[in-house]
């Protein structure tokens, strides 16, 4: 079996992250696949690996009190807690522990943190786990750990029923395995399969230990700010939806064909937040094609991907045949051909001062095949991901990185004496989006304000938990100092200031920069609730 979540340098720093300084390593598995030995490794040096699996074989199925002993590691990291010192400190609670047919101090651990789902009688401690038992456990460790995760039911049937045994999963493994599928730190064991009920190695069950500890210790809601997740208010409509906001800084629509979330949503659409009022979105054109009785609901979530709130139910919706729309939308971009030329010489030297040339012309309509503003978030996911692709995140590094590609654009900006030059700036995209993004700055080049731009960023993987847009290679930050990250009070978290109007390099809120990135589908972080991130402009809006 592949896992490709993990180079090797990123487990190694994990490890560290994890539990401070890098332990001497205590449990050899056996007979290790090559390539999950450097994860293995890490997840034993993070003190996530229990003794009863020294000297196992690697392809050997774990018990139930294996999967205990796992959880519990889980969770005493996630809390910053030495193993040693959690089992010192519960050890008098865990006396109470009702299992009758087990003295094992960590199931008894797990029982009194609530992990496990039986609560009195025999546990079977012997018993072999399965991959949705050990899922559930790892999850609930998280969960336990205060880690601020929830999932949504419109997210939970989205990630499981891609799958083919996805509707089979019991109730209570359904959010455990979604949250494992949907921060991308399982993809099942192949063929479009979850693997119900199926045993699980010891080596399956390290990686996917290490990787919720990794998910939650690189940023994913581990100490999360964010309160509980309030209920969303839809209402009735006809060619549109509508709901009361909650506060988000964009939506995810879900339409369904059946109303219990029990069949993955056929149609995602995101759409940014209007403030904390009323929010409304003409329904798709998919649906609006389609005459009949349709299902929606609604998630909020705030700008680093976090739930923030849920309609978790669904609604009905009738759509008519005079609802549907022309077959051509109107949204759909115009193909005439791009007609902006660059100066003769091609791209200026660092010291050259830049030109225009007659022939600089700026469509006013978008050029064939490029990213758009009105399209929709499927199509979005589709152009990144391509077809049948739901949720978008990569795994890894290695895989985020096998779809990009560096492209140089030309920009303004000022020499030492204070006039403006030409400057030519590289920058790592994801290749859908390469043309675009060209586009995107030749027109920012050409426009009459000559924004200067001295500091340009793009792909930038910030760990496999990570739910940043950067991971993607659909982000990018420009005057990150002159255009910073602050909370809602304003309190700077990355970069200096914000002062459009006095600092040349700031973006301003009606310019040219944030309305030709708006023309090409692009968000920008300045319109956020949550926060405000002024240098960030991110093809998802996140």
């Amino acid at each position: 079996m592949n896992y490709p979540w993990l180079g090797c340098a990123a487990a190694v720093a994990l490890s560290v992250c994890l539990m401070g300084a890098p332990q001497a390593q205590a449990v050899d598995l056996k007979q290790t696949s090559e390539t999950a030995k450097t994860v293995i490794s890490a997840a034993d040096r993070a003190a996530l690996l229990p003794d009863s699996m020294n000297g196992q074989q690697a392809a050997a199925s774990i018990t139930k009190e294996q999967m205990c002993s796992l959880s519990v590691r889980l969770y005493a990291s996630l809390t910053d807690t030495a193993y040693t010192d959690l089992m010192s400190r519960d050890s008098a609670k865990r006396s109470v522990c009702p299992f009758t047919d087990t003295n094992s101090a960590d199931v008894q651990e797990a029982w009194l943190l609530n992990l496990t789902q039986e609560e009195t009688g025999t546990f079977a401690p012997r018993e072999l786990a399965n991959r949705q038992q050990l899922l559930a456990m790892l999850y609930q460790a998280v969960r336990t750990a205060d880690s601020g995760t929830e999932l949504s039911e419109n997210e939970i049937a989205e990630a499981l029923y891609s799958y083919t045994d996805g509707a089979y999963v019991p109730d209570w493994a359904r959010e455990g395995t979604a949250y494992f599928v949907r921060q991308g730190l399982t993809g099942g064991i192949g063929d479009n399969l979850l693997g119900i009920g199926e045993p699980i190695s010891a080596e399956q069950a390290s990686i996917l230990t290490y990787r919720a500890a990794a998910a939650v210790h690189t940023g994913r809601g581990a100490n999360s700010t964010t309160g509980d997740v309030s209920t969303i208010a839809m209402h009735s409509g006809t060619q549109a939806v509508s709901w009361t906001g909650s506060g988000a800084d964009y939506y995810l629509l879900y339409f369904y064909q059946n109303n219990d979330f029990s069949q993955k949503p056929v149609y995602v659409e995101q759409t940014a937040s209007t403030g904390s009022g009323a929010q409304e979105y003409a329904l798709p054109e998919e649906i609006q094609n389609q005459p009949g009785i349709w299902y929606w609901s609604v998630d909020g979530f705030d700008c680093e991907g976090k739930l923030l709130a849920s309609a978790q139910s669904t609604a009905q919706l009738t759509v008519t045949a005079d609802a549907a729309q022309p077959e051509t939308s109107l949204l759909m971009p115009e193909t005439r051909t791009y007609t902006y030329t660059v100066p003769a010489q091609g791209f200026a030297s660092e010291d050259t001062t830049g030109t225009q040339t007659d022939e600089t012309v700026i469509s006013s309509t978008i050029p064939a095949g490029m990213t758009y503003a009105g399209e929709s978030y499927s199509d979005k996911v589709m152009r990144i991901f391509g077809a049948g692709a739901s949720y978008h995140k990569y795994a890894s590094a290695s895989e985020a990185k096998k779809h990009q590609v560096e492209i140089a654009v030309q920009v303004w900006d000022f020499d030492s004496n204070g006039n403006k030059v030409t400057r030519t700036k590289y920058l790592q995209v994801h290749e859908a989006l390469a043309s675009s993004v060209q586009q995107i700055f030749a027109e920012i080049y050409a426009g009459k304000e000559r924004f200067p731009i001295h500091t340009l960023g793009g792909y930038n993987w910030r760990g496999d938990g990570s739910s940043s847009e950067h991971c993607l290679g659909t982000a990018i930050d420009i005057n990150w100092e002159e255009n910073y990250m602050c909370t809602k009070s304003g309190a700077p978290l990355t970069g200096s200031y914000w002062k459009p109007g006095e600092d040349a390099y700031s973006i301003p809120a009606n310019g040219e920069v944030v309305r030709i990135f708006a023309k090409y589908g692009f968000g920008w972080g300045g319109t956020w609730n949550s926060k405000k991130d002024y240098m960030h402009f991110s093809y998802f809006g996140t």
